[in-house]
């Protein structure tokens, strides 16, 4: 996995500076705040690439559909049904921007 190092640094130092002007605190605090906000900026960029979606879907359009529609067809539903029919209505969308 490769990050881009330039907008992380940017990124800290730009809340790092922002946190000195918001909190009122001499220049001599910058150098504190900027090892604590590139830590949070580095995190920031690994969570997100672990949250990053898959460039192309897992499953054909036609077959999430059929799930979609078994899913909506069915007499009752239960709350891990909602949060499964809404997984699938996410991958769908996925599905259809990258197709």
């Amino acid at each position: 996995m490769a990050y881009n190092r330039k907008q992380i640094m940017t990124l800290a130092w730009a809340w790092a500076r922002q946190d000195l002007w918001s909190m009122r605190l001499p220049a001599s605090h910058l150098r504190r705040l900027f090892a604590v906000n590139l830590k949070a900026a580095w995190a920031e960029a690994k969570a997100s690439a672990l949250a990053a979606p898959a460039k192309s879907p897992s499953r054909p359009v036609a077959q999430i559909e059929a799930e979609i529609c078994a899913l909506e067809n069915r007499d009752g539903l239960r709350h891990p049904d909602f949060e499964r029919l809404a997984a699938l209505n996410l991958e769908l969308r996925a599905a259809r921007i990258a197709a």
